[in-house]
């Protein structure tokens, strides 16, 4: 499939006998939906919101698409097909690292699609890639019966760690901000004697003590100190002392 493509928009639902503006294609309905996802986020998205995008029926979507746990896993498809997956190689430290970053900086491209990836389960086999990847080398490193955890480690902290970095914030005027702010600023050392003593160098940088729509992107250096730690902890346990 072909990347998700600016689709002109047909504002007018059109009455039953009429032609569609654009032709109404599996490929036209996805990249549709890729963009809608991408500017409104997942609360704005759904079959109808789609159907009116189109100037169609819902009863079209699924004709063409399936339900709605379908179109999502041709959505995520799109969006996987978009991470650069590095070659194989022998050097598995630095292969781990390399995919872990090609999928954060391709969830930093499309955030909202990135989180409704996250939170909402799809229905298509062919987004197995990068899994099985990750399965193939956790296998060789000797992973052994422990591969599921293994796997479950990597991919739980890597995706844990980009859903919570591109949280959203709720209210995001200049005076709510400064708000979170002040309160921040304003914690009692008495029941938060850590964060308080530490403030100055977690302000804006750590996942719970932000406050701005600058602080979403976290500093490369906290995402590449999580996955060293995937690693190390890897190397610990499965290769040879």
């Amino acid at each position: 499939m072909a990347a998700a493509r600016p689709v002109k928009a047909v504002r007018q639902r059109r009455g039953r006998g009429e032609r569609a503006d654009i032709p109404i294609t599996r490929d036209t309905i996805v990249a549709t939906a890729f963009r809608l996802i991408d500017e409104r986020g997942p609360d704005g998205f759904s079959m109808r919101s789609l159907a009116t995008e189109l100037g169609v029926f819902p009863a079209t979507l699924y004709w063409h698409v399936g339900d709605r746990a379908h179109l999502l896993g041709l959505v995520e498809h799109e969006w996987i097909n978009g991470i650069e997956l590095p070659a194989l190689s022998d050097d598995w430290r630095a292969w781990m690292l390399a995919v872990a970053r090609s999928y954060r900086r391709h969830a930093h491209r499309h955030p909202n699609v990135a989180r409704l990836m996250s939170v909402e389960r799809a229905r298509n086999t062919d987004n197995l890639t990068i899994p099985d990847a990750v399965v193939g080398a956790l296998a060789r490193l000797g992973a052994g019966d422990d591969l599921v955890h293994a796997y479950n480690a990597v991919v739980g902290a890597v995706q844990g760690f980009v859903v919570i970095e591109l949280a959203r914030i709720g209210d995001p005027t200049p005076e709510s901000m400064a708000d979170t702010e002040r309160d921040l600023r304003s914690l009692d050392p008495q029941r938060f004697p850590h964060i308080t003593s530490h403030f100055d160098h977690l302000a804006e940088r750590a996942l719970s003590v932000r406050w701005s729509e600058e602080s979403v992107q976290l500093p490369d250096e906290s995402f590449d100190f999580l996955v060293g730690l995937l690693i190390d902890g890897l190397a610990a346990r499965f290769l040879p002392r």
